[in-house]
């Protein structure tokens, strides 16, 4: 059981890996056969070129003998690629040999004319040729060809009027004349093998055949033209045999030996064109068969051309139903593309603009947060002066009043005892004047403690000859106590004038000798004294 089961595994795997093998081999055979398209016209100036050299020839041939091999010679060249050019030659080749009266040559040249003939499509007139030719006292060499190229004229014939009741007995004679070219081939020769192999083809012994068109493509020395009919006709037999693979490989294969040739009346590109469009390629097998077309219009072939157009509308039609589902498909792809543009945009425009509105909207919260933040800072301030002022206020009014309490106890007590010189003379001794130095001490010390750094930062308004240098303990100069007046918020000249006891005037012209003398201008001098810090300046 396991041996068997073993067995299946192995069976399955070997069946996988070939048939993944032969698949690659198609793939890279058609792959190949598009780069020796795309350098077909290097193979065709080869074949021009030897052309060229045997038409110089022709100006030294002086005898008519030499002449007939350089138009034999040319008619080869030109027999799978011109058949205008080919018949031209072969006419040339029959009006020397019966000029020089050479037997063998006259059935050589009314071979060559009548395989124009054929391969041209005009069956009538290349049987007629054919008919013409007396082989009977024929070398062998001679009757072989005579009866190769009258096999192929009748398998010609069946193929055109496949489905016709009498092509049955044109593939008759055709095996007949067949077994008569094999008579006269060498045994085990490549012709023979390639003769055997047609005759097994026409008999659709299929496998027979494919094994007698081996054995030809492993002949020593095999040419393109002779590879590739060898590989026509094994693809064309896999392909009736339903091996796809094997047959777009083969007439693959096929193909590229016609290019390499330069044969321009083969079968192998049309018939892979008609594989191709069978599997579903329609755009190689479109590709395959104008070229199949350009061939046989080059080749003026016209059964050929007859073959190509059956099928070429077909291909061309399904291309174009191809290409507008792809063109119907392209369309909706391009709508659907613009209408998600579209919706995109849109969606693009609506975020940019929540995006403008989020930023402006952080940006108005910055600046808020910044305004509540400086608010805060003056606010704060503001508290520590008024905190501080308070103090000083309730201290310097308790103290005034207790001095006041005093003086009024000390004249009530003058005055009861009728002390009235002592009176007049006490007065004098509380001095307002004395009372309001007090005042300026007591504010100035209060707002250094708040402003300790007020001097100095004021200083830096000033170039160094301006600065004014004031001893630790000593007073504020009038000019500082104003603009410290300033920092603390009075701004109006009257209140400040009235605080200091002095004239709006006086004030002013303060005001204007400092600002005057700052390296800041007079319009931004007061700013930056507000931006004076008091000890502490952020909030906790």
């Amino acid at each position: 059981m396991k041996k068997h089961l073993f067995f299946l595994i192995f069976f399955s795997i070997s069946i996988s890996y070939s048939t993944a093998s032969e698949s690659d081999d198609v793939k890279r055979s058609v792959e190949e056969l598009d780069k020796y398209i795309e350098n077909k016209e290097y193979y065709v100036q080869l074949r021009e070129s030897r052309i060229r050299l045997l038409m110089e020839k022709i100006g030294f041939a002086s005898k008519d003998a030499e002449k007939l091999n350089v138009y034999n010679s040319l008619f080869d060249e030109y027999k799978s690629y011109k058949y205008d050019s080919a018949f031209v030659y072969a006419k040339k080749t029959l009006d020397i040999a019966n000029r020089i009266s050479d037997e063998n040559s006259i059935i050589l040249a009314k071979r060559n004319i009548a395989f124009c003939y054929l391969s041209s499509g005009l069956f009538k007139e290349a049987s007629d040729i054919m008919d013409s030719i007396d082989i009977r006292e024929a070398p062998p060499e001679v009757k072989e060809n005579y009866y190769s190229l009258m096999a192929r004229l009748y398998y010609d014939m069946a193929d055109y009027s496949y489905g016709v009741s009498f092509s049955t007995d044109y593939i008759k004679k055709g095996l007949q004349y067949c077994d008569s070219a094999i008579t006269y081939l060498p045994v085990e020769s490549p012709d023979m093998w390639g003769t055997v192999g047609l005759k097994r083809m026409q008999q659709r012994n299929f496998p027979a055949a494919i094994d007698a068109f081996q054995t030809l493509l492993h002949s020593p020395q095999l040419d393109d033209h002779t590879y590739a009919i060898a590989t026509s006709s094994i693809g064309y037999m896999y392909w009736d045999m339903k091996d796809i693979d094997r047959g777009i490989y083969y007439l693959s294969q096929a193909s590229i030996g016609d290019i390499k040739s330069a044969t321009k009346e083969g079968v192998a590109l049309l018939n892979l064109a008609s594989v191709l469009y069978g599997t579903g390629d329609v755009g190689r097998a479109n590709k395959y068969i104008r070229i199949a077309m350009e061939d046989a219009n080059f080749y003026n072939a016209r059964h050929r051309k007859m073959q190509i157009s059956a099928i070429l509308p077909i291909i061309e039609k399904e291309r174009i139903e191809m290409v507008e589902k792809q063109r119907n498909s392209l369309v909706v792809f391009a709508v659907t593309v613009s209408l998600l543009f579209v919706l995109l945009l849109i969606a693009t425009i609506i975020i940019y603009k929540q995006v403008k509105r989020l930023r402006m909207a952080r940006h108005t919260i910055q600046s808020q947060n910044k305004n509540l933040k400086s608010a805060n800072i003056k606010l704060l301030e503001a508290n520590e002066i008024k905190d501080e002022y308070i103090v000083q206020s309730l201290y310097g009014k308790s103290e005034y009043i207790d001095r006041i309490e005093n003086l009024y106890r000390t004249i009530n007590r003058k005055i009861t005892a009728r002390q009235y010189d002592d009176i007049k003379s006490y007065l004098k001794e509380s001095d307002l004047k004395k009372e309001r130095e007090n005042m300026y001490s007591s504010f100035d010390q209060t707002f250094l403690r708040l402003f300790p750094d007020f001097i100095e930062e004021y200083n830096r308004l000033f170039k160094a000859e301006d600065i004014i240098v004031i001893d630790s303990g000593k007073e504020l100069t009038p000019e500082l106590r104003i603009f410290a007046l300033i920092r603390l918020g009075i701004n109006e000249s009257e209140r400040i004038a009235k605080f200091l006891d002095y004239s709006v005037n006086t004030i002013n012209t303060y005001k204007t000798k400092v600002k005057n003398k700052s390296i800041i201008p007079n319009e931004q001098f007061e700013q930056k004294i507000m931006e004076i810090k008091t000890v502490r300046t952020t909030p906790q």
